[in-house]
């Protein structure tokens, strides 16, 4: 993979980087390559962020890092290259000098691994999708997945929208990989507020015809730091969702809006990929999932998990307008899917709430020794919880406490990119509102607002709350 082969520090940026890079190894078994980047898209997230953010830009990885990192990858789950964990800046893996080395080496150490790949299809020419064809070994579980962020079919928009100055080259990529038997899924971050409703449309259609096997079209988010061109009014969201559910109706290939519009825990599917064994199962789009093997499901999370662990799965379903005099718990349908434990089933569901996080919840509450509980989530998946306690999944007295993304501002609110300051504010508003401290509170904060040592993205740790409110009591999750 080259002779270059510089020392890891000790201190300072290099140590810092070199755990962040361990735990996107370790936790997500994710590989991150390099932060180097061939594009310049106007909607990157790099370009918007608030001062006092702490993320990490940094070049191609070293032999030796590489050398340290890959044998720490987890076999027994799908190896992912080029997306975005922990505060790492991913770039375009394609443009890492020792790249195809590397994936050489991976498959070296892990050949019955599979490997997902993201990337911008900028360097998918017929030589490098050829290399790529080789290394790719579905028949053994360990086939090359590339999702491909090709955001426009049109050659002007994409050139204008991502700086590609030959976007004539993505675009013919897509039949390389078809023609090579190399599997890819779209990616798409909608932006019809600057490229037009049509061009969304045309670029589905086209990702259709390419052989897609799904596509995920993302809400475009923006920051209170971003252009005032990249902005949209709120109702975006339901407008892409309305229209998606048009587009779902001439088209073959699954397609999901992210994060969705749900408010419910229904095990929905909102596709099956072709020739995949649901699909030869019969399972079809707008199924309900109700149990799996005899068990019931909680939500789509949990169906998906529940399915794709098992072997030869036995999947009852609710099939809407068949036979609405069936309970929903029961099924007036089932299927058996055939295939193996821990392969990919091909149904595709909108991701909701894991079924660990409600005995999480559960056991985080009983800490509370009798004080009421608060459980803090972000805007968008508040009504997930909402849904979850409706359903008697939580204990009957928590309270549902969505929290505002004010560091970040603009359109975010996930989780992921709360600060403590975010949580502070919410918490002191709380407080004043219900005149704490007077009936201190059992708060429940989720940890997917920080790392894994406990820092948010300014580097603040979780532990300042305790600080701030000693009236409170904490449990992180």
């Amino acid at each position: 993979m080259g002779k270059k082969k510089p020392a890891k520090g000790k201190g300072g940026f290099k140590e810092q980087l070199w755990t962040l890079l361990l735990e996107a190894v370790s936790r997500d078994n994710v590989l991150p390559l390099t932060s180097s980047c061939n594009l310049r898209c106007l909607f990157c997230s790099h370009l918007q962020n608030p001062p006092g953010v702490q993320t990490f830009s940094f070049a191609p990885l070293s032999e030796d890092w590489l050398k340290e990192l890959i044998p720490l990858l987890d076999g027994s789950r799908k190896i992912i290259i080029g997306e975005s964990s922990t505060r790492l800046c991913e770039g375009e893996p394609f443009t890492h000098p020792f790249f195809f080395e590397i994936l050489k080496e991976i498959r070296r150490r892990f050949p019955r691994t599979p490997l997902q790949i993201t990337t911008n299809g900028t360097c998918l020419t017929a030589e490098k999708v050829g290399k790529l064809a080789s290394l790719n070994r579905p028949e053994q579980g360990a086939g090359i997945e590339l999702i491909i962020s090709l955001n426009s079919a049109s050659l002007a928009q994409r050139s204008r929208i991502m700086g590609d100055p030959h976007p004539e080259n993505v675009l013919r990529s897509l039949s390389l990989c078809r023609e090579n038997g190399l599997s890819f899924h779209g990616s798409v971050v909608a932006l019809p507020h600057l490229c037009g409703w049509e061009d969304l449309k045309e670029t589905l259609y086209f990702l259709e015809e390419e052989g897609a096997m799904t596509t995920r079209v993302f809400l475009p988010g923006y920051t209170a730091y971003a252009h005032p061109s990249l902005r949209f009014a709120p109702s975006l969201w339901e407008e892409l969702d309305t229209f998606l559910a048009g587009i779902r109706e001439k088209i073959e290939h699954p397609l999901t809006l992210e994060p969705p519009v749900k408010k419910d825990l229904l095990a929905k599917v909102e596709g099956v990929i072709g020739s995949s064994p649901a699909r030869e199962a019969g399972i079809k789009r707008g199924d309900l999932i109700v149990a799996v093997n005899g068990k019931k499901v909680v939500s789509g999370t949990d169906a998906f998990y529940r399915i794709q662990s098992a072997a030869d799965p036995l999947v009852s379903i609710n099939r809407p307008g068949r036979n609405e005099e069936v309970p929903l718990h029961a099924g007036d349908l089932a299927f058996r899917i055939s295939k193996k434990a821990g392969r990919s089933s091909g149904l595709v569901f909108n991701a909701d709430l894991h079924p660990r996080l409600f005995t999480e919840v559960r056991k985080a509450a009983a800490k509370g020794r009798g004080r009421p509980v608060l459980l803090l989530t972000s805007r968008v998946a508040a009504p997930l919880w909402e849904a979850a306690g409706r359903k008697g999944l939580l204990p009957e007295a928590i309270r549902i406490s969505p929290v505002e993304n004010l560091f970040f501002g603009g359109s975010i609110c996930c989780a992921g990119l709360l600060t403590v300051a975010d949580l502070r504010a919410h918490l002191e508003e709380v407080a004043s509102g219900y005149g704490y401290p007077a009936e201190p509170l059992h708060v429940l904060v989720p940890l997917a607002s920080f790392d894994r040592r406990g820092f948010d993205l300014c580097g603040e740790h979780y532990q300042g709350l305790d600080s701030h409110f000693p009236y409170f009591t904490f449990s992180f999750l």
